[in-house]
């Protein structure tokens, strides 16, 4: 990755350099011009390195395509700052006038971010962030969602929970997760599609912890003290990593199964927990780096790697996904204006890596939301990717099409070709 220049934003800023990076065209010549907002530098800022990384490999495979469009992206640093990042957001419309945003890893940052393109009339192409409130109650025409979000994702562990129910043999369930926009979604998703698909359960526990928490012991005493069956967790990255390393030592899986259905099996976790991620948890993510076992994942996985030297975090194929949806709706859109691709997204159907073989990722014409596959796996022995030395195997895997708040809406506005695509995934 290489430093292009310093950008001093605003007046607020007149004595701070923020680093930003810049790829692709001109802004002269671009046909479309981006700005990005993800964490460069701080303790985040794996996830804006992993983005420039991806996102450069998507504008390299345009350029092998004649009829794609011409497109320069600004990845400037928010630091996984909420204030800054609104700063940055201003910058990019009112000076630089892009003609998209796209990015943002945190999902109360992205909410702030979603209003000011609504306000501005700005397309804004979320990737990084998991709240389902930007697709519901929070919807509006400039904004679309390109990664799977906490509905989907919880809706799926609801499948996954309801098929394994007679061979687990449980009935109750404990939740643990942050005490933010992203905690709570998953939980109160999680709950909605349980009791949309008439499932048996009963709760014994909610607990919401600080983002950031370093010691999780009261809340795995607690959990020891009356154990569930099953211990739901939102967690994720550093605080995922602290709570499973502190609850293995404490013994709790041994006493309960953990289970963790958004973004517990990237590669993030795979890698800081190595051998001291205990094999059996039931994990899943946005993006895997060994399923689906397609031509398409492995190039994808591999290049990543040969550019950057370690494996691929879900937040990458976010932002290739941005690039990739962009240009393919670039391409379908009878007028070549940014008016003219923000009507394109809406039903658009296009190829990533991490669609299995039979389907394509398509974003709901309703919800803007992105439809994809759900991955769902056991921790396994598997040393192919160093550091890690787990990766998820005995999968289970769900079409958007069979979970309960995707079905409504399909049937709402026909997606194209989605019984096709549901009856097509047999394998992964």
């Amino acid at each position: 990755m290489k430093w292009v220049h310093w950008l001093v934003l605003g007046w607020l800023w007149s004595t701070t350099a923020v680093a930003e990076v810049v790829l692709g065209s001109d802004k002269d010549t671009a046909d479309l011009d981006i700005g990005c907002l993800y964490p460069l530098t701080g303790p985040s800022a794996l996830w804006g390195s992993d983005a420039v990384v991806a996102i450069k490999m998507a504008l390299d495979k345009l350029k092998t395509d004649p009829s794609a469009p011409t497109i320069r992206v600004t990845v400037a640093d928010t630091m996984g700052k909420q204030y800054r990042s609104r700063e940055i957001a201003l910058q990019f419309i009112e000076n630089e006038q892009v003609d998209v945003l796209c990015g943002v890893v945190n999902s109360n940052i992205a909410l702030e971010t979603s209003k000011l393109a609504f306000e501005s009339r700005t397309l804004f192409l979320g990737a990084g962030h998991s709240t389902p409130r930007l697709t519901e109650d929070a919807l509006h025409p400039w904004y679309f969602h390109l990664n799977n979000d906490a509905s989907q994702s919880s809706g799926a562990g609801a499948r996954y929970l309801q098929d394994i129910k007679d061979e687990w043999r449980w009935k109750t369930l404990s939740y643990i997760g942050p005490d933010y926009e992203y905690g709570h979604q998953i939980w109160q998703k999680m709950v909605t599609a349980l009791d949309s698909l008439g499932v048996d359960y009963q709760v014994k526990d909610e607990f919401y912890s600080l983002h950031g928490e370093k010691d999780y012991r009261r809340y795995i005493d607690a959990l020891l003290a009356d154990p569930p069956d099953i211990v739901v967790s939102g967690h994720w990255t550093r605080d995922l990593v602290s709570f499973i390393e502190q609850a293995q030592l404490a013994g709790l899986f041994s006493r309960t199964r953990f289970v963790n259905f958004d973004t517990g099996g990237g590669y993030f976790v795979l890698s800081r927990l190595g051998d001291a991620l205990p094999e059996g948890l039931v994990l899943s993510a946005r993006s895997h780096v060994n399923w689906p076992a397609t031509e398409a994942n492995r190039e994808y996985v591999g290049e990543f790697y040969r550019r950057a030297g370690r494996y691929p975090t879900f937040i990458a194929q976010d932002a290739y996904a941005v690039i990739t949806a962009l240009a393919t709706a670039w391409k379908q859109a009878p007028e070549k204006t940014v008016e003219g691709v923000r009507l394109s997204l809406s039903g658009l159907s296009f190829s990533l890596p991490e669609d299995p073989e039979g389907f394509q990722s398509v974003i709901d014409p309703r919800t803007h939301r992105i439809l994809q596959v759900q991955a769902i796996g056991e921790t396994v022995v598997d040393g192919r990717y160093s550091p890690a030395t787990r990766t998820l195997g005995k999968w289970k895997y769900y079409s958007p099409y069979e979970l309960p708040n995707v079905i409504e809406n399909v049937a709402e506005t026909g997606v194209a070709g989605s019984s096709a695509q549901a009856s097509a995934l047999t394998g992964g």
